[in-house]
């Protein structure tokens, strides 16, 4: 345990200031509503308590600090909060869906803007989020509050959920995005996994299957990868090279770091990262929620010395042993697809083999697409 704790720093937190949204997307693997928060038992901590928090994060040597929620911005002290939390030197990363902008929220955003802003939209148009996220007036304000938060200095990211009601519209949304500028970096989540900490959402009824999700990678990868690069090869045939190829070093350098890394999970989750919930769990990720600490209750610094003792693995399902291929199934997922951090998940089990399939008959377009250029060369 002496070598864990030294390797472990608690660089990066994520301050889940709340678990409520003001729209109700299918997906939402935290969304909790005030009925299942009585259920739950738990309670939102108060503006006082987050930001004493944040002075203890702080002085235990956090650097970079993710807000969100939930919807971060439908607490009606955000503002207390946020300002108070950016005056302490953290780097800042706010999550919201960017409908709940105001001129007071914007005046406090311009005096200390967040190093990065993630804004989730769920489609291009006012019928796509009617079926997303229950609320088709949040479209407009999603664009009006995209357009105001685009004046701060701060990154922007663009991040969108897939599932069977967007689908359609993705075409439309990437458009949308790629039209601000190259300054704007856009991320799609293709894999949806079931709730999480007593979130209410039913995933099942609304995700892509794993056959869905392939081919919509499928058409991206085609689109952003493989035509341009045979379109561009085709108009800039490869040059002869002079002289000796530099000899490929083969050893996998991740491998061999990753060999020498001690973790928890698999990951940085309870070793360089943590998630501080809306109820006020000390927890790996934001998906895990088994064990924990109470950092509130015992002070940061004791519930993150204390942590390590808290996580119990389970034996890892014999199917899964051996296996090499990447379907995402860490700890956490396990946890939200089974019930338990050992178990097959299979929705992600399926999904990846038929994503290795489709891997590797790109890689023969790849093949096909240099040879042609090799051809062109020598003609």
């Amino acid at each position: 345990m002496d070598k864990i704790n030294l390797e472990r720093f608690p660089a990066n937190g994520t301050f889940e200031l709340t678990a409520r949204c003001n729209l109700k997307c299918k997906m939402c693997l935290i969304r909790i509503d005030n009925k299942r928060m009585a259920e739950l038992g738990g309670r939102e901590r108060t503006a006082d308590e987050w930001i004493r928090m944040a002075r203890e994060v702080c002085d235990a040597g956090t650097i970079g600090l993710l807000l969100t929620g939930g919807e971060p911005m439908l607490r009606p002290d955000f503002i207390e909060i946020y300002e108070a939390i950016a005056q302490m030197g953290f780097i800042i990363t706010l999550y919201t869906n960017a409908t709940l902008i105001t001129p007071e929220i914007m005046e406090v955003l311009r005096k200390f803007p967040p190093h990065k802003i993630g804004i989730t939209a769920y489609g291009a148009s006012s019928e796509t989020y009617e079926k997303v996220t229950g609320d088709a007036k949040a479209y407009h304000r999603m664009i009006e509050g995209v357009e105001l938060l685009r004046q701060l200095p701060s990154k922007i990211i663009i991040r969108t959920t897939l599932i069977k009601d967007n689908l359609d519209d993705l075409d439309n949304i990437t458009q949308w995005a790629f039209k601000m500028g190259k300054d704007i970096e856009f991320n799609v989540s293709r894999v949806v996994i079931k709730p999480v900490r007593g979130g209410i959402a039913h995933v099942e009824d609304c995700r892509l299957t794993p056959e869905q999700n392939v081919a919509m990678l499928v058409k991206r990868k085609m689109d952003f990868i493989i035509n341009p690069l045979k379109k561009y090869i085709e108009e800039n045939p490869p040059q002869p090279k002079e002289g000796n190829e530099t000899k490929r070093n083969t050893e996998d350098p991740i491998a061999s770091i990753n060999e020498k890394k001690l973790t928890l999970y698999g990951c940085d989750a309870g070793m360089n990262a943590y998630t501080i919930t809306w109820d006020g769990k000390l927890v790996g990720c934001q998906l895990l929620g088994d064990c924990w600490t109470e950092p509130f209750e015992d002070g940061f610094e004791a519930a993150w010395k204390q942590f390590p003792d808290k996580v119990k693995l389970p034996p890892v399902s014999e199917e899964c042993i051996g296996c090499k291929l990447s379907c995402n199934a860490c700890p956490a997922t396990r946890l939200a697809e089974t019930g338990s951090m050992g178990e097959l998940p299979e929705y992600l089990c399926k999904e990846s083999k038929l994503a290795y399939k489709m891997q590797e008959r790109l890689i023969n377009d790849l093949k096909n697409i240099i040879k042609e250029g090799e051809m062109i060369e020598k003609v």
